[in-house]
């Protein structure tokens, strides 16, 4: 078996003792090789075999025609493409470890009464090892009790499923905690907060509101930013500090402000904020402003039209701040 790793899979001598040990039970080659050969006749790339093997070996010893087949069947059925469903069982090989009629089936006739095809396939793409979660159902059924249905309900189940693993107590301690900092289930926010908080342990969350805390916000104060950007404790404490210390000693605001303005935080200091700040200096130096801007606005502007309100429109001004302008992004990048 150690020289077929070798020779059929690419991996290294030390690398295929070590695979190798893990089908001791399997006497010949001929299992291994049927499914190999079963692999590539999928049209599976060699990376994609590699990696499958690698993370689960005693793939090696299943059976192709009784426990590979008909999974694989479930899969193409579905719509995933040969070089989607290498990518999806490369990330997550033990997914066809799982029982048919058991676990995968059921799961994704499941899915199917909450998304579309589409969605289905997008499910599968992104996070393919979700589908054999035993909570997925249950925890979707909890979140349709605490009133979410519909497009916010396929939101997390695309963009947050973590949600749909953790441990049933674990779902609602969470959600009692978002209504406690204020965000009830039928806020536009409360599907947005549970699924940031679902994909944070207890303690990473606990550590997030400490350090908030540093910033001179009460416990109020955090709240107040929780409920309007619940993103925020998702965000690197770096990321965070950056934009605080930024704002408190360079532009001399409140530590306040940007508990009242937390949306700020999401954008990108280097790349959006500075450099559009600075400009606005220059607009201020050159009396061109006729009222001073808002900030917590100009942060949130597409490119485009901060361009067209703050550049463009200055007419033979205009070249020479588009040029400022390019040069404060490409300085805030150095």
């Amino acid at each position: 078996m150690i020289n077929l790793f070798v020779d059929s899979f690419g991996f290294s001598k030390q690398g295929a003792i070590a695979a190798s040990s893990q089908l001791l039970h399997v006497k010949t080659p001929e299992k291994a090789l049927s499914v190999l050969n079963f692999l590539k006749a999928k049209g599976f790339e060699a990376i994609h075999i590699h990696t499958i093997i690698n993370k689960c070996p005693h793939l090696l010893a299943a059976n192709v025609e009784k426990n590979l087949v008909p999974k694989f069947k479930l899969f193409e059925d579905l719509g995933l493409s040969k070089f989607d469903l290498g990518a999806v069982i490369s990330a997550y090989p033990t997914i066809v470890t799982y029982s048919l009629n058991k676990r995968l089936l059921p799961n994704i006739l499941f899915l199917k009464n909450y998304l579309d095809p589409k969605g289905v396939l997008k499910f599968l793409k992104g996070q393919g090892r979700r589908l054999v979660s035993n909570r997925l159902q249950s925890n979707v059924r909890f979140m349709e009790s605490q009133g979410i249905g519909g497009s916010k309900l396929r939101a997390l189940l695309l963009k947050r499923t973590a949600l749909f693993e953790v441990k049933s107590i674990r779902l609602i301690e969470i959600t009692e905690k978002v209504k406690e900092l204020g965000i009830e289930s039928h806020f536009k926010m409360y599907s947005h907060a549970v699924g940031f908080m679902s994909s944070m342990s207890k303690e990473t969350w606990q550590r997030k509101f400490k350090f908030f805390k540093s910033f001179g916000w009460s416990e109020e104060d955090i709240r107040t930013a929780f409920q309007k950007v619940p993103v925020i404790f998702c965000f690197s404490e770096q990321k965070l500090q950056k934009t605080m210390d930024y704002f408190i000693n360079e532009l001399k605001y409140d530590e306040k402000y940007l508990c009242f303005h937390p949306h700020i935080f999401s954008y990108n200091l280097e790349r959006r904020l500075i450099p559009r700040i600075n400009l606005l200096k220059v607009l201020r130096s050159r009396k061109l402003l006729e009222k001073d801007a808002n900030l917590s606005t100009i942060c949130v502007l597409s490119e485009k039209a901060f361009l067209e309100r703050y550049v463009l429109r200055f007419g033979e001004e205009a070249e020479n701040l588009l040029n400022i302008h390019k040069g404060n992004k490409e300085n805030s990048r150095n």
